[in-house]
């Protein structure tokens, strides 16, 4: 009988991949649902062989610490940023994004400040 291994419903695209690699690396024999188009199903990585239900399980236990440990490294990365880094991080990331977010600040603020500069 085929055992829930992964829902997939809220998780990331690349963390999906991952564990698809990571079960196909490790030779188990799954299959993947679709939550249909009206959205009722589940989407999910199921095992088809009960017999690997305690390895995968252990497998896909062991992805996940690592994972969250690599996220808790990456956010105490950004929490050491100054302010200056972190926009400067932005900056280089999207430069087009960043400078209509900071025209649209500066037109808010401007429209903001008027009536009050003109007393």
């Amino acid at each position: 009988m085929p055992k829930l291994l992964f829902k997939m419903h809220g998780a990331p695209d690349d963390e999906i991949e991952e564990v698809r690699e990571l079960l196909e690396s490790h030779q188990f024999d799954t299959y993947e649902t679709e939550p249909g188009r009206w959205g009722i199903g589940i989407a999910a990585i199921w095992l088809k062989n009960e017999e690997q239900l305690a390895q995968a399980s252990e497998v896909l236990s062991e992805y996940q610490k690592q994972r969250y440990e690599n996220a808790q490294e990456s956010r105490a990365e950004v929490e050491k940023l100054t302010v200056l880094q972190g926009l400067y991080i932005k900056f280089k990331q999207d430069p087009e994004q960043f400078m209509l977010t900071l025209l649209g600040l500066s037109a808010v603020l401007g429209l903001t400040l008027y009536p009050f500069l003109n007393l």
